[in-house]
């Protein structure tokens, strides 16, 4: 199996943006390409797992790091950083030219894009612009438009960005973002417990150098804001109605609302008319079901999805 090798492209803007690709030996049927969207606060380097099990089915693999996370934020030296107008648009569009770059590469080739946490809600906006272009989506640790949290995290981040402007940084509303995932999982052993019921890989993670604690407001306010939009009744009817997609979740996420968000993502697509969705809740699954202790079952299932999405 080939190795991950790493690359960066210049996106409109002018800013660098890193990726790593994971290729097959030369000797090796491609039968897809995958684009990988990480989530808030970690980096594409943390899919390794997945995307070699992809590499063994015969799919191609690349992710880049948004801005301000992981190696495009100058190798983690600005980590959480953004000093750009529109964090979310910046992200989609990120994503997009990464797909123009994969199609260049691999022209004429069955295309999907998996999507986690922050990574699914952009793809569910990239997927209503660029549906056409996309044969196949994967969704993992999604959330609805969260009642209270969702309206609250919009006003509250607007309020402090018109205060503070969009680079200042907040503990109080890093902590109302997150510290409340981990309510619910008393007593904890960590402030990540949240993420899996893996310690091993909380840790692996809390000691990641590569991660993201401390935001600018600009991407906590897109973080808010994007729920909206991912979830907006606009965002669903744009994306096309025959899209095979596939949504998967910890019912215990509490991003998903220990499942209940997920299930009504899943009912809105439905009656936006989407024929081709699949819905998979893990019982005693939390955040990262790629990371959890049944990662192998989930990231053999949802290959087993797309192998009936591409016979």
């Amino acid at each position: 199996m080939a190795k991950s090798v790493n690359f960066t492209f210049r996106a409109r803007d002018g800013k660098e943006i890193f990726y790593t690709y994971w290729p097959l030996n030369k000797d090796e049927p491609l039968r897809g390409v995958v684009q990988i969207a990480h989530g808030i606060g970690e980096h594409i380097g943390r899919y390794e797992a997945v995307a070699l099990a992809l590499n063994k089915q015969g799919f191609a693999v690349y992710g880049n790091d948004h801005r301000g996370h992981g190696r495009t934020a100058n190798d983690g030296k600005t980590l959480g950083q953004y000093k750009g107008e529109n964090f979310w648009n910046d992200a989609v569009e990120d994503m997009h030219e990464m797909m123009e770059l994969i199609k260049s590469e691999h022209p004429d080739t069955f295309f999907i894009l998996v999507g986690h946490s922050l990574g699914s809600l952009l793809g569910r906006d990239f997927i209503a612009r660029y549906g056409p272009e996309v044969d196949a989506v994967v969704i993992s640790g999604t959330a609805g438009y969260i009642k209270v949290l969702g309206p609250a995290g919009v006003a509250i981040t607007n309020l402090l960005v018109r205060l503070r402007g969009r680079t200042a940084t907040s503990p109080l509303i890093e902590s109302f973002f997150f510290d409340q995932f981990n309510r619910k999982f008393k007593p904890n052993r960590t402030k990540l417990d949240w993420l899996s019921r893996d310690p091993h890989e909380v840790d692996k993670f809390d000691k990641d150098p590569l991660r993201s604690e401390k935001f600018h407001i600009a991407i906590l306010q897109a973080a808010a804001f994007g729920g909206k939009i991912a979830n907006a009744p606009e965002t669903l009817k744009k994306t096309p109605k025959n899209l095979p997609m596939y949504i998967l979740s910890g019912d215990q996420d509490p991003v998903g609302e220990m499942g209940a968000g997920v299930k009504r993502v899943y009912k809105d697509y439905q009656k936006a008319g989407m024929k081709k969705l699949t819905l998979k809740l893990y019982p005693g699954g939390r955040h990262e079901m790629f990371n959890e202790t049944n990662r192998t079952e989930v990231i053999n299932d949802m290959i087993n999805w797309i192998n009936k999405i591409i016979v």
